[in-house]
């Protein structure tokens, strides 16, 4: 009888296990609907600044080949400032 009783409440036990898994399952398919939902939101206003990020990076490139260009400019100067002065002191070496 005592046996009968236990495998009872092991059956009572295992249904209720079973039943509570049930439904921390829908609860978990629930919530992660809601994370989806969530990031997919996330994803569509990250998508919104890219046209911003792509500005700022032309903007930086332009500013990078305008500072390439000036800088180029400059050391062409000194460069040829500096071969001036050497080609004027060889030719006072010659003489």
């Amino acid at each position: 009888m005592l046996e009968d009783a236990l495998v009872v409440l092991i059956y009572i036990s295992l249904i209720v296990l079973i039943i509570s898994l049930i439904a921390l399952c829908v609860k978990l398919i629930g919530t992660l609907n809601k994370a989806d939902k969530l990031i997919d939101n996330v994803t569509k206003k990250v998508e919104t600044l890219d046209g911003v990020f792509e500005m700022i990076d032309y903007a930086t490139s332009s500013f990078g080949r305008l500072g390439e260009t000036i800088i180029g400019s400059i050391s062409s100067f000194t460069r040829k400032i500096f071969n001036r002065k050497k080609r004027k002191e060889r030719m006072n070496d010659y003489e």
